[in-house]
C-alpha cells in the first residue's frame, strides 16, 4: 500500500507520493524569473527559503482557461530539492494498492513515462504522477 495525496487542476484530479509533500501553502506572491522555461513560473519566499514554482500544466500539455485562477501551492522535496507546484484544490489522502492501478491508455507517448497509472476511486479517476519524471528530475 502507498499513500498519495490528491489535488486538482482545473477539472482533473491527479495524485503524488505523501512522501514528497513538504507543506500546502495558500497561494503567495510569486517573482518572476526572466529568461526561464515557460513551465517555472518564478519563485516564492517560503520561511526564508527560496522556492521555485512550476505550473505542471505546461509540462503535461493541459489547456486551462485563459481566466483560470490557482489557489494553492504544493511544495513537494524531491531528491533533496523544494519545488513548488500549482493547484486549484487538494483534496485529501488516500492509500492504494500499487497492483491495483490502471495503466493510462494514451495515444500519445509523451504521457508514457510520466505517470505511473490511474486511480479508480468511487467514482473518480485520478492520474497517479511520477513527479520526478514530470519535473525532469528522474534518476
Amino acid at each position: 500500500m502507498k499513500d498519495v495525496l490528491s489535488f486538482q487542476i482545473h477539472n482533473q484530479e491527479f495524485a503524488v507520493e505523501v512522501d514528497l509533500i513538504e507543506i500546502v501553502s495558500d497561494m503567495a506572491d510569486i517573482t518572476p524569473i526572466p529568461n526561464s522555461r515557460q513551465s517555472i513560473k518564478g519563485v516564492i519566499n517560503l520561511r526564508g527559503r527560496i522556492v521555485p514554482i512550476v505550473d505542471i500544466t505546461d509540462i503535461l500539455r493541459l489547456n486551462l482557461p485563459a481566466d483560470h485562477v490557482y489557489r494553492n501551492i504544493l511544495v513537494l522535496k524531491v531528491d533533496e530539492e523544494e519545488i513548488g507546484i500549482l493547484v486549484d484544490l487538494v483534496n485529501n489522502v488516500l492509500s492504494i494498492d500499487e497492483t491495483k492501478l490502471e495503466n493510462l491508455q494514451s495515444r500519445n507517448e509523451f504521457y508514457a513515462g510520466k505517470v505511473n497509472g490511474v486511480i479508480k476511486k468511487d467514482n473518480r479517476l485520478i492520474v497517479f504522477l511520477d513527479i520526478r519524471a514530470v519535473l525532469g528530475m528522474e534518476e
